[in-house]
């Protein structure tokens, strides 16, 4: 399956000219990063070891690391300020995934302010953008920046294993800023990057939903002191009231973000991005946190994430069934996102604006399947074999999985097709894979998807081409 589907890719790619790749670039040389007189100098330790659950790091990535990448884990400590005049001693962590091979690093060191919501250290950003993380030759680092994520919640790193976290300590989320700004210099440190260091040049921020609204009050209120950060990809949270002149901004939202009040028009340096079919929490996000728990709590005897089967978009139900999250995989927007803004920062040119929801009367515009019209399309709702809810479900519908919020709030549902639907939309055999392949073409030559997105998406619609097959013949 794979293999036809890398052979698809390498067809697109010559029709689109490669138009998304980064490589192809000729950018300007960007001098190593260098530590900023702005922001104290934290103390580094590590790779951390040891503890009493299972050796690792609490969140060790449930997917296989490839492209030599290692993960590690380093403590820093020091004083940070609330930015009021007030000051205290921190002691937090940072999750390091980067590439061994300094042939390998492209550059960049991504830095993920981890959400506390559930209330955990959760590195929301690797699910969907490990695939073109690894490839492309990122470094990730997960920020433990906040008080919940450390030791004011059961589920927090000191009550997990105190004795690998035993030493943390956070004096409450009005010093989390400066903490973030100081995890930006902690990477810095010859023993985290390793041989990488002299070869870091940019530093990129994202922060999803409860961390985006934190990272939009440290754009606004940290960037102008302190300027670590090259380019910020706030996600799935209000864009309203950011500074759009201090950096290059993506902002990414999921279907659940866009409702009846639009986001003014791209500006200056910011760029809103309006996902067309995903929840706010899809069930790709909450199967691989769920395996994160289990894993952790079970002192790894358990790892339940199956990446296949957990990123299907519908086509592993039943027809004409209703789903209780959210299946809309989600992935390749995030990805793209993730290679917009790098390209962005790295060759200084603005993308242009994508398209936004279409909208009347200030409320969305749905179709004849109850999807909405607009947006950055994807071929899962361009070529649709389901129905995805989320964020609030049409005026009138009569469909019975249309439900507002789903099993859990913000994690949406879906409307598998029937049979009969299916029929009428690809009657003939190998209708859906020609229609499907033809949409990850226009998708890859718009930009909303990248390479690697196309051709995950290219070798799961095998799996729905089967799935509407059988349905209908």
């Amino acid at each position: 399956m794979r293999t036809r589907a890398a052979l698809a890719l390498s067809v697109l790619l010559v029709a689109t000219g490669g138009a998304v790749s980064a490589a192809d670039d000729d950018p300007p040389q960007r001098p190593p990063l260098q530590p900023s007189p702005l922001v104290a100098d934290p103390v580094v330790t590590g790779p951390v070891t040891g503890g009493v659950r299972t050796g690792k790091p609490y969140n060790t990535s449930q997917v296989p690391l490839t492209h030599g990448y290692v993960e590690e884990e380093f403590f820093f400590e020091g004083t940070a300020s609330d930015g009021a005049g007030a000051t205290a001693p921190y002691k937090s962590r940072i999750l390091v995934r980067r590439p061994a091979d300094v042939d390998h690093f492209n550059g960049s060191v991504v830095l993920d302010w981890t959400n506390v919501t559930v209330p955990d250290d959760t590195d929301v950003n690797w699910q969907p953008m490990h695939p073109v993380i690894m490839n492309r030759g990122f470094v990730y680092v997960a920020v433990a920046a906040q008080r919940l994520a450390i030791e004011a919640s059961p589920l927090a790193l000191k009550q997990w294993d105190p004795v690998r976290y035993g030493s943390l300590r956070h004096p409450g989320d009005q010093y989390s800023f400066d903490i973030f700004s100081q995890a930006a210099e902690a990477v810095l440190d010859p023993k985290v990057l390793g041989d990488l260091r002299p070869e870091a040049d940019r530093r990129l921020a994202l922060g999803a939903s409860q961390s985006g609204g934190r990272l939009k009050s440290y754009i606004n209120q940290w960037q102008p002191q302190h300027r670590v950060f090259d380019g910020f990809g706030p996600q799935i949270s209000s864009a309203a009231g950011v500074n759009r002149e201090l950096a290059p901004i993506i902002w990414l939202q999921s279907q659940s973000e866009t409702g009846s009040t639009p986001v003014e028009e791209d500006s200056g340096l910011f760029r809103l991005w309006e996902l067309a079919g995903p929840a706010h929490a899809p069930n790709q996000y909450s199967a691989y946190q769920n395996s994160t728990y289990v894993y952790s709590h079970s002192n790894g005897a358990a790892r339940p994430y199956d990446h296949d089967a957990d990123n299907a978009w519908g086509y592993n139900a039943v027809p004409g069934q209703c789903l209780t999250r959210n299946w809309f995989n989600a992935s390749s927007g995030y990805q793209a996102h993730l290679v917009a803004l790098d390209d962005w920062v790295r060759t200084g040119k603005a993308p242009a604006s994508m398209p936004r929801m279409t909208r009347t009367g200030g409320e969305r515009v749905y179709d004849e399947h109850d999807n909405v019209v607009g947006g950055i399309r994807n071929p899962q709702i361009d070529v649709p074999i389901a129905g995805y809810f989320a964020g609030g479900i049409p005026t009138g519908t009569t469909n019975p999985c249309a439900v507002a919020g789903g099993d859990l709030p913000l994690t949406g549902t879906t409307s598998v097709f029937d049979a009969a639907t299916l029929e009428r939309l690809y009657p003939e055999p190998g209708d859906y894979l020609r229609a499907f392949t033809a949409s990850v073409e226009d998708a890859l030559a718009k930009g909303y998807v990248v390479e690697e997105g196309a051709q995950d998406l290219l070798a799961r619609a095998e799996d729905a081409a089967a799935f509407v097959d059988a349905a209908v013949r």
